[in-house]
């Protein structure tokens, strides 16, 4: 996680291997080249072909013009007529007038210039051009040969030559020599043959024995010119290619820094909702129209409400009164947030439950310190605030087990020697006089004076407990029914209700008992006009531990008395020791329980006692 949270901020090309990205250059600069090299190519071969073709048709023109002059001339005087050459000649000179024309010859294969677009070269000698390539075309180019020539007199030249047929009439060609053709489309002559390389390349014939070829030659300025276009284009086309093909790569890389950016921010969102939801601490928030967005599990834990009913609610909606003040602050800047929505810790009750919330509230603001919605986090400190009060007790108690150490030790010797006296008095006054009665008194004083220093004894010696597995339901049956005659006396009802499949402690019967009958007389003592006993029992959410709930419908507690109803000689009630809440707290503490009280006034008192199992269940 940590990885892709750097990698969110790193530009989006830096998620592309280098390799990856060499192997992709390499490729597109190889298709780029590959295709602009093939195109250059073709535009070669087209335009070659262009040359060929126009060399052609002045070579058709040449042969054909001068062949039908000849006939003209033997039309008319068949034994005066020119020579051939002469019909050649003329056709030449009409020839040079193209401009893209540089010379146009008919040599014979000495070289010896038989026509000439120059007439002045006429009779003189032409070297024949060595080692020209063959077109590899179909047709009368065929049997073409060109080359590019480079002249001080017309620069580039594409020269081109054919042999030229004088078969004219009276004159019969002679038969064809057979010719290999060499690698790549050049002709080759055969080993020991002396003669001229243009008698070698193309058919024997001739007339009075010899071979003739014509030669063109075109000028190459437009030729160049042209080409220099198509390579300006190409590579211009080149570019676009490598362009696009750039820009195709870098939208991918987008794309894939996006669909990355994507993941990393799902990952972000699913890493922070899994946090949100196995907090252990509640976390309700608003957003900035004050509805709920998140409500997690440990809310749903506490509150009993599933999430999907209340989403996108009000607080108050759903929430108690007390908490739902916590969201009533408007969170704009400036704005004094009210008491009622700063930290501090609540009791409420869900249900039956009973817990205290300690409670912060925060505000939510973006980057420009505007409200975007409220949080509040909830945690449940009501076990922390019951050993807080387990502490407070046991100090409370060490306390009186210290004091009650130096009573015993420094009342009750004293008190074993007054009633003695007492005693002693008491024999030596007559039956039934006031003297003797003042003596029982004395002696009944001194024995409840140290009744209490026992009881406060038991403070601070270690209780011995005789632990069997007990069935509570059966020990609750039996404290009610010791207590029946005297709570249809008082007008009580009283009720059990047992959850099936109750799990046995670990406990002291008598103990417990004492505990039990204890607290079901408080309870009774309450209600001195009648009421409500409602006793149940039943195992607790955790199959840990068994609860035991007493309750009565008397006047109650007031909230300011709950925390010292356990302390020891604290009582309400007239003529009470306030003892007996004591002594049955510190027998449930050595059993490894809990005692508390819940309590409205005018309502009832509710005394809950949880126990652990004997045989706990595991939970699923």
């Amino acid at each position: 996680m940590k990885t892709r949270l750097q990698n969110f901020t790193r530009p989006t090309y830096i998620f592309s291997s280098p390799w990856l990205l060499a192997a992709a250059a390499g490729l597109l600069i190889m298709i780029v080249v590959t295709f602009a090299f093939h195109n250059l190519r073709l535009e070669q071969r087209l335009m070659t072909n262009a040359m060929l073709q126009k060399a052609a048709t002045l070579m058709r023109v040449l042969h054909s013009g001068s062949r039908a002059s000849y006939m003209n001339d033997l039309r008319k005087d068949y034994w005066s007529n020119d020579p051939w050459n002469v019909h050649v000649q003329r056709v030449v000179d009409h020839l040079a007038e193209d401009p893209e024309l540089r010379f146009i010859a008919v040599v014979d294969a000495k070289g010896k210039i038989v026509a000439h677009s120059d007439q002045t070269r006429i009779g003189g000698f032409l070297s024949l051009p060595e080692g020209q390539e063959r077109n590899e075309g179909t047709g009368e180019q065929s049997q073409m040969a060109f080359s590019i020539q480079a002249t001080e007199e017309f620069g580039r030249v594409f020269e081109t030559v054919r042999a030229f047929s004088t078969a004219f009439p009276a004159v019969m060609p002679m038969p064809m020599r057979p010719m290999r053709e060499g690698k790549r489309g050049f002709l080759m002559h055969e080993k020991g043959d002396e003669r001229p390389m243009m008698m070698r390349f193309f058919p024997e014939g001739n007339v009075a024995g010899e071979q003739h070829f014509v030669l063109v030659g075109l000028d190459m300025k437009e030729y160049d010119r042209t080409l220099g276009r198509l390579r300006m284009q190409i590579v211009m086309l080149s570019m676009a290619m490598l362009l696009v093909g750039l820009g195709g790569w870098f939208s991918l890389s987008l794309v894939q820094g996006f669909r990355i950016s994507q993941k990393t921010l799902e990952d972000v969102q699913a890493f922070t909702s899994l946090l949100i939801a196995k907090l252990p601490v509640g976390v309700v928030a608003t957003d900035a129209t004050g509805r709920i967005t998140t409500w997690n599990q440990t809310v749903i834990q506490l509150t009993g409400i599933p999430k999907n009913q209340v989403i996108g609610k009000k607080p108050a909606e759903v929430l108690p009164e007390a908490l739902s003040a916590f969201f009533e602050a408007t969170g704009e800047e400036g704005a004094e947030v009210p008491e009622s929505s700063k930290e501090g810790s609540i009791r409420l009750a869900f249900g039956i439950r009973r817990c205290e919330l300690l409670c912060h509230p925060l505000l939510i603001t973006d980057s420009q310190q505007q409200y975007m919605g409220k949080v509040l986090l909830l945690s449940d400190v009501t076990k922390i605030r019951s050993l807080e009060q387990r502490m407070r007790e046991n100090e409370r108690l060490a306390a009186v087990g210290r004091m009650a150490g130096g009573v015993a030790h420094e009342v009750r010797n004293p008190l074993s020697s007054i009633k003695g006296l007492a005693l002693l008095l008491k024999n030596k006054f007559a039956a039934g006089s006031k003297e003797q009665d003042t003596a029982d008194l004395l002696i009944q004083e001194t024995e409840r004076m140290n009744r209490t220093i026992t009881e406060m004894l038991s403070f601070t010696r270690p209780t011995a407990l005789n632990l069997k597995p007990i069935d509570l339901g059966v020990l609750l049956q039996r404290s009610l029914q010791l207590i029946k005659a005297e709570a249809e006396d008082n007008h009580i009802e009283a009720t059990l209700a047992v959850e099936p499949g109750l799990l046995p402690v670990a406990g002291d019967a008598d103990r417990l008992q004492q505990v039990v009958m204890n607290i079901l007389l408080n309870a009774m003592q309450a209600m001195e006009k009648g009421g409500k006993l409602a006793v149940t029992l039943g195992n607790r959410e955790d199959n840990q531990r068994v609860e035991l709930r007493i309750g009565d419908t008397g006047e109650g507690i007031a909230a300011e008395l709950l925390p010292q109803v356990f302390y020891p000689y604290f009582t309400t009630k007239q003529g009470g020791t306030g003892i007996g809440l004591a002594i049955s707290q510190k027998i449930i503490a050595d059993h490894g329980g809990s005692i508390e009280l819940e309590s409205e006034p005018g309502q009832g008192t509710t005394v809950i006692i949880l126990l652990p199992a004997s045989c706990p269940i595991a939970p699923a």
